[in-house]
């Protein structure tokens, strides 16, 4: 599975190759792509930070309740 910065990378060469390309459609496709991989890559960065974020609310209940899931 690619990560985030893996999507943020190929929205870089594709944004590259969009800019060094001289078809307009060619272009225009690139550009598209680059734009599909950054909402790849915010999308996968918001579900990592959400996931992070229930960890870490699991985590403190634990602690309050001396170890004891909290139900």
């Amino acid at each position: 599975m690619l990560t985030s910065n893996d999507y943020k990378e190929l929205a870089a060469r594709c944004t590259e190759l969009a800019s060094e390309s001289s078809e307009p459609t060619v272009a225009e496709g690139l550009s598209a792509l680059a734009s599909d991989y950054l909402a790849r890559a915010a999308k996968l960065h918001f579900v990592f930070l959400e996931q992070g974020t229930r960890s870490a609310l699991g985590a403190d209940r634990t602690r309050r309740d001396g170890g004891n899931d909290v139900k």
